[in-house]
């Protein structure tokens, strides 16, 4: 699979959010640049690549390897695999305090900058992962 990478930034903010892949997940992470620095703010989930896990003793085996974790298939969903996903295939808008990822047109991920939470469509309950995009209000 091809790793996936695209960050967009928003001086007035100066923040840059940037779309991670390989070959098991995607996420999104907002960064926030200052002089002395740059800190990561939060993070969302977008979507599997076909890699889901059983356990958290599975998710802790990735980042013991500094992998962004797959998705465990408690939290999995329909939408939660998007195999064959490009560059090309994602989008991402800034509008002020929010971001939103697409994959082919269809809103993946909204990220609430104010008050720094991930809404994912490819999630089916609250955890690690984000907030079901459904609950977003």
């Amino acid at each position: 699979m091809n790793e996936i990478y695209l960050s967009k930034t928003n001086n007035e903010q100066n923040r840059e959010v940037i779309v991670e892949g390989d070959d098991h997940s995607v996420w999104a992470y907002v960064l926030k640049h200052s002089d002395e620095s740059i800190g990561l703010e939060f993070d969302g989930f977008i979507c599997s690549r076909g890699t889901l896990v059983e356990n958290s003793k599975e998710v802790k085996e990735f980042i013991d390897k500094a992998i962004s974790p797959p998705l465990m298939k408690k939290y999995s969903n329909e939408f939660s695999v998007q195999k064959s996903i490009e560059n090309e295939n994602i989008v991402i808008e800034w509008n002020g305090n929010e971001i939103k990822v697409k994959l082919n047109g269809i809103d993946f991920l909204i990220m609430d900058i104010k008050n720094q939470k991930s809404y994912s469509k490819a999630t089916s309950e609250n955890g690690p992962y984000g907030i079901p995009i459904g609950e977003k209000n």
